[in-house]
């Protein structure tokens, strides 16, 4: 065998080779890209629906329940049961032991008093007690002191609300603060304004749907929100004995706020 065969046959076998080795590869890859593109690249009018249909895909994975949210509240009016007050002493002496004991026989009576016209003890509480020195116009100079005493008192029979202001000053009361009307049990007043809410709730989303020519469906979630009788606290007043206190409660709302999903069909 000549010198230049023996070259060839040698050529021809690395050549051979290195096409054996290479192709498998190539071929892999173009396959590859082809099945990616495939799955990347999305049909233009299945990207055009799900535009239009305002996020949900209609067919195919991934499509999602048409749904309706609408929202609604149901209030309901009572008249209060209850209320509370701040009744307070402020008591002045050029000595802080003659302030505290004006003081502290002053408050005595102004309990003593709303005790007798019916009030429990459990319904007194003591709100703020303090003790502070008074200064002359130099700032100074103490020329006295002053002792504040403070009790929330809660009224459960309205009826003796008025009375009872009259009583206090007489006893020595002289600043009667935060008066607040509020709703004891407020429970079936929220069952009924649930009620209500859901009511006004099915009436929106029927009347909705039946405009946008759809049916209901089961509903998907309910949210509530409730908001509680508000009560409206009286201005500060410094009352003078024998002045009368007509008090009028109103009435107050007890509110539930309702959101709600339905599906459509």
């Amino acid at each position: 065998m000549s010198r230049s065969t023996i070259i060839f046959l040698i050529l021809g076998t690395f050549i051979a080779g290195l096409l054996g080795a290479l192709l498998p590869s190539l071929l892999f890859s173009q396959g590859a890209g082809l099945m990616a593109g495939t799955m990347i690249v999305p049909n233009s009018s299945d990207a055009s629906r799900a535009m239009m249909s305002g996020g949900s895909i209609l067919g195919g994975f991934g499509a999602t329940t048409p749904q309706l949210s609408v929202n609604a509240s149901g209030a309901v009016s009572a008249a209060p049961d209850q209320a509370t007050i701040q009744l307070g002493v402020t008591s002045q002496a050029t000595t802080a032991a003659a302030a505290l004991t004006q003081n502290s026989t002053d408050t005595a009576a102004v309990i003593a008093s709303v005790v007798k016209l019916g009030v429990a003890e459990k319904d007194i509480q003591t709100s703020n007690f303090s003790v502070y020195p008074t200064y002359d116009t130099t700032g100074t100079r103490i020329t006295g002191y002053q002792v504040n005493n403070s009790v929330t008192v809660t009224i459960r029979d309205l009826v003796k609300a008025g009375p009872l202001l009259d009583q206090v000053v007489q006893a020595g009361a002289n600043n009667i603060t935060g008066l607040n009307f509020s709703i004891a049990d407020t429970s079936a007043l929220v069952e009924e304004a649930r009620t209500r809410a859901f009511t006004a709730a099915k009436a929106k989303a029927e009347s909705m749907a039946k405009a946008a020519g759809v049916e209901l469906g089961e509903i998907i979630s309910v949210t509530e929100s409730s908001q509680n009788a508000q009560s409206y606290p009286m201005a500060k007043i410094a009352m003078d004995a024998g002045v009368g206190a007509p008090i009028q409660a109103g009435t107050q709302d007890v509110t539930v706020d309702v959101s709600i999903v339905y599906a459509l069909r």
